[in-house]
């Protein structure tokens, strides 16, 4: 019965290995053998983590179907492995029984990976749109990033046509510690002492073509840029001032640029749509399907 079972095994890695030496308990350790398979014999991009999900009877007599998650910046992959019960084989592959992909079926399809959205501190941050919005969008974005330019004004377009279904939040996220990206990060950070929408105007300024013809002249000059501009709107410049004094917008940025790193984002844009991470721009289909479009 055995061996007409592995006959109608297709497409699988056979690892056959001793253990005794390992010290491993077997009885007890099958999940922590799967666990180590996957990372001895897989190739792993750096910062994947390996989630232990469940052991149960495989298909293969004899054998233990264990599900992993592989925990990418943005994915949650699952994959099932086979583990005999003495410990001592592993198939890492595709189970197919009686033209069935049964590995596929236990695994399932992989998954936007998520965020609690405590860890956003989304209270703290400038946002667009009603608070109780259907999609809550929070982005990781900085001036200096041509990507995040583009996916802005396809933003911007979105809150036009959905006025009140979307929340839209914004984190400061420039890639370099030091150098201009910071420096303009740091002042509209401060301009969110004066008002929500007083941010939203300098925001707006610098996602443009007048302001990203500026984004490089240097700090004096860009001060004095968004201080006309809060002036010609009629918003009071005293705490954006105030502000750049005590420091504010540079603790602002360094609290954004820290919960990114917390959740791993590590490029921009990066955002969290519904509590699920996407890195790179955010797809309007994506979008839209959270919108039940």
């Amino acid at each position: 019965m055995l061996k007409k079972t592995f006959l109608q095994v297709a497409c699988l890695i056979f690892l056959s290995f001793s253990l005794a030496t390992q010290g491993f308990a077997q009885k007890d350790n099958i999940a922590q053998i799967a666990i180590d398979t996957v990372r001895s014999h897989v190739g792993l991009p750096p910062g994947v983590e390996i989630k232990f999900i469940e052991k149960k009877e495989s298909p293969v007599p004899g054998f233990y179907s264990v599900k992993m998650v592989l925990a990418t910046p943005d994915k949650e992959i699952p994959i099932v492995i086979y583990v005999d019960k003495a410990g001592e084989r592993v198939f890492l592959g595709t189970l197919v029984v009686k033209g069935e992909n049964v590995t596929r079926k236990e695994a399932g399809e992989p998954k936007p990976r998520k965020v609690d959205p405590a860890l956003l501190e989304m209270e703290r941050s400038p946002f667009r749109g009603p608070a109780q919005a259907k999609v809550t969008i929070v982005e990781f974005s900085n001036f200096h990033c041509s990507y995040c330019l583009k996916s802005w004004k396809q933003m911007e377009g979105l809150l036009q046509k959905y006025p009140q279904d979307i929340k839209y939040v914004f984190k400061h996220f420039p890639l370099q510690s030091n150098g201009k990206a910071w420096e303009l990060s740091e002042m509209v950070a401060a301009v969110q002492m004066v008002s929500n929408e007083a941010f939203w105007v300098i925001h707006d300024f610098f996602f443009s073509d007048e302001g990203q013809a500026i984004i490089n002249n240097d700090r004096e000059q860009l001060r004095l840029r968004i201080e006309i501009i809060l002036k010609q709107k009629g918003f009071d410049m005293k705490p954006f001032q105030a502000a750049l004094t005590a420091m504010y917008g540079k603790a602002r940025v360094e609290e954004d640029v820290a919960i990114g790193a917390k959740i791993g984002v590590n490029a921009t844009p990066s955002t969290v749509i519904n509590g699920n991470f996407v890195r790179g721009s955010l797809p309007e289909k994506t979008i839209e399907r959270h919108l039940g479009r």
